[in-house]
């Protein structure tokens, strides 16, 4: 939404916490009312109760995924107050974080800081996971650092995806068809049963195609969706003790992704009345654009994994196997208008990775449990096939000599820019990443008598990168012709022909204490530290400046978990302070055309995160969560003082679900709230008030559902609230503004048959 008063952002708060207070003020009504369902969740790599961990973690079952319509990252995102997920120029730059920390991977240099997990095995492309959700059993989203517990570190969180597995005792299926607006059409089947006394498959697939919904004059419409993915299992049991699961998946995107609105200047309108096209509007949020270079995006991808468990009384070994390979491409306009000033076209990456994990876990005489585990990971990530990809265009010396480019870095004073560029100056990059990682993890917990419980997990890793950088410039500007005058296009991206490899070692720890104050209460005390990996930047800098440092991650949480009033109501809040040092900062260029990692100093982040869920009636549900920043802020370094993007002071969601029984079957009404108070969406330190959005969504779904047949309507946005999810820096070569917005308000119908 458009940048809010403070009157509008009270109101809003205030319609937020109100109903919160008045669920926790109403103990009469729940305490007549049903029990709530136990979650059981794998957060620390065991099955345990989510109300016995002391972990922070948001659960999702496949009923309430189904329920809320979560078929995505983004959809998660709005559903969790503690993760956000902005997409750019395409998804598999996604910026995925947890608690105000985390950074997109526009360098393929950089690694998430929000580890993302299917089925335990890791993606090393948080993008990967911008597909859509098939055949989901559960989603568990993790806060702060888990180097202890999983293979791969991750230092701001985990967003762990667990696909349904298959049915050995008996087939069962289900088809579900969805229709909507923008010509929607997406289908999901499954299937699973025993195919002998040992042996089980499981098989899902989903076809999604919508229109855009970006109305384009210079073309197609822009934010569509042509995806299709497919997923496929099986699962050996040789013996009571012994298992072996086969899986393997296939995800295909075709669409016309990511585009943006925009604010034009001046001079591009004069100059796109000149050449006979419509003067843009200069309104971000009307979902209509003009842009002659599609925002096309095409992604292949593979996983095959193979996960071998093996069970004794003195305890379990698995081994977890995989490999991955994808292969991608995207374009875009980045002028966002009909004139010909600057794209990218086909620029091609891949990435390949081979992992396996080895875990060991027991007890000893009911007092001890622990684990211990092994963690190697290889990963080849490439970005450019040594063609041209960036091109500048015919209108750019007409449209950029009319702007302010005092501000370029690198480039003389006072040249006028027909003598640095020309048309056609293309940029080519053929750049290779090579990371192996080895690691020795472990964590025990002593149980201190009936009620006091002790953890300690200790990570190693060592970890290599080595990077082959070729990155030139093709030039006919007449400042290539002059020895030490740059073209333009090398201030845009740093010609390079070399080789650069890099060793870290790390030690990280985890200390955690819980208290169980009664049957249904704990407390618990924890402080965690993580790393994530330095690297190389791929497209800038200067040789000797390529490379950028770890940063480490040290977070403390002081948390309650409770279930009161004969568990109808279930209430979960944590405090937590997060400090990072040498924080990676990814920021676009002054150009708004290019980015640059660097560690940052340090930055701080401290909090509340709460959780509830309540049966008020033995027919309603109600949650809530809601997420609290004290502080999230810049402490030291360049940037000292300046708040961290994309992270609000508050940030919130609430949901009800009524069901009252019709015929065989009931009918029910689930009502979705998602709030998000002022927050950047740009991360450069340069930032106006356009850069500061706000969010209030609603959606809501009506349905009748029985042991087999499921109909429902359903809509999301409704309000057709205005916000761009992402704002970038001007770009400073037509004085334009881009606005990547969220989708407008959608509707539709769903038909879910189980067999």
């Amino acid at each position: 939404m458009r940048c809010s008063t403070d009157n509008k952002k009270a109101r809003a708060l205030a319609g937020f916490l109100l109903p919160l207070a008045l669920i926790s003020a109403s103990p009469l009504p729940m305490a007549q009312a049903g029990a709530l369902e136990e979650v059981i969740v794998t957060a620390t790599k065991q099955s345990a109760s989510l109300q016995t961990v002391p972990v922070t973690v948001n659960a999702f079952s496949d009923q309430v995924i189904q329920e809320a319509g979560i078929n995505n990252a983004t959809d998660l995102a709005i559903m969790t107050p503690s993760l956000t997920v902005a997409v750019n120029i395409q998804p598999f730059t996604a910026r995925f974080q947890i608690r105000g920390v985390g950074t997109s991977q526009t360098d393929i240099a950089l690694e998430p800081s929000v580890g993302l997990f299917v089925d335990e095995v890791y993606l090393g492309r948080s993008g990967l996971g911008m597909s859509d959700l098939t055949d989901i059993e559960r989603i568990e989203v993790i806060q702060g650092p888990q180097g202890t517990l999983y293979g791969k570190n991750t230092n701001a969180g985990a967003i762990s995806i667990f696909t349904k597995s298959p049915n050995s005792e008996e087939f069962e299926a289900y088809a579900e068809a969805s229709v909507g607006d923008y010509d929607l059409r997406k289908l999901t089947l499954s299937a699973t049963g025993p195919l002998s006394d040992a042996l089980a498959y499981r098989l899902s697939g989903n076809v999604h195609q919508r229109d855009g919904y970006l109305e384009n004059a210079g073309g197609n419409d822009l934010n569509d969706a042509d995806d299709w993915n497919v997923i496929g299992k099986l699962l050996y049991v040789p013996t009571d003790s012994l298992s072996f699961l086969l899986n393997g998946s296939h995800v295909e995107r075709k669409s016309k992704c990511c585009g943006a609105d925009s604010i034009q200047s001046e001079s591009v309108n004069a100059e796109l009345a000149r050449q006979g096209y419509a003067v843009d509007k200069n309104d971000p949020f009307d979902h209509k654009i003009a842009v002659n270079v599609d925002s096309d995006f095409e992604l292949d991808a593979d996983t095959l994994s193979l996960v071998i468990d093996y069970n004794r009384e003195w305890g379990s070994i698995k081994s977890i196997s995989a490999w991955q390979d994808s292969n991608g491409s995207s374009s875009s306009d980045d002028d966002r208008s009909q004139l010909d000033i600057f794209s990218r076209v086909d620029a091609v990456s891949e990435s390949d990775s081979f992992s396996q994990e080895f875990r060991f876990s027991s007890r000893l005489n009911d007092q001890l449990d622990y684990q211990a585990g092994l963690f190697y990971y290889q990963q080849t990530t490439k970005g450019g096939d040594g063609k041209p990809y960036v091109f500048i265009g015919e209108d750019f010396v007409s449209i950029a000599s009319q702007q302010d480019l005092s501000s370029l870095p690198g480039l003389p004073p006072g040249i006028p820019i027909g003598f640095i560029a020309q048309p056609g100056d293309s940029i080519r990059a053929d750049v290779k990443l090579e990371t192996e990682t080895f690691a020795a993890f472990a964590r025990a917990t002593w149980h201190i008598g009936p009620r006091w419980h002790v953890t300690g997990g200790l990570r190693w890793s060592d970890e290599d990168k080595d990077a082959d950088l070729f990155v030139a410039v093709d030039s006919t500007a007449l400042s290539t012709a002059l020895p030490g005058e740059p073209s333009l296009m090398e201030a845009i991206s740093t010609p390079i022909d070399d080789d650069f490899t890099r060793n870290s070692s790390n030690v990280d720890w985890l200390l955690n204490a819980s208290f169980d104050a009664g049957d249904d209460v704990m407390l618990f005390a924890s402080v965690a530290t993580g790393t994530k990996s330095g690297g190389f930047n791929t497209v800038n800098g200067a040789a000797d400046a390529r490379e950028f440092d770890d940063e480490s991650t040290t977070s403390y949480e002081l948390g309650l978990k409770s279930e009161l009033f004969d568990s109808s109501l279930r209430f979960n809040a944590t405090a937590f302070y997060t400090q990072i040092d040498d924080y990676q900062v990814q920021q676009q260029l002054d150009t708004g055309a290019g980015t640059l990692v660097d560690n940052q100093g340090e930055i701080e982040t401290s909090g509340l995160d709460i959780d509830l869920v309540a049966i008020p009636l033995p027919n309603l549900t109600l949650t809530a969560g809601l997420l609290y920043m004290h502080k999230a802020e810049v402490t030291s370094g360049p940037q000292d003082g300046l708040d961290l993007p994309f992270t609000a002071e508050y940030s919130g969601n609430l949901s009800a679900t009524l069901v009252i029984p019709l015929a065989d079957g009931g009918v029910y009404l689930r009502g979705d709230y998602s709030y998000m108070d002022d927050h950047l969406t740009n991360a450069s330190p340069e930032t106006d008030d356009d850069d500061i959005q706000d969010r209030n969504l609603v959606n809501a779904k009506l349905g009748w559902r029985n042991n087999n047949w499921d109909i429902s309507v359903w809509g999301k946005n409704l309000t057709d609230d205005e916000y761009a999810s992402l704002t970038a820096n001007t770009f400073v070569f037509s004085g334009m503004d881009a606005f990547f917005l969220s989708p407008p308000r959608t509707y539709g119908a769903t038909l879910r048959y189980d067999f």
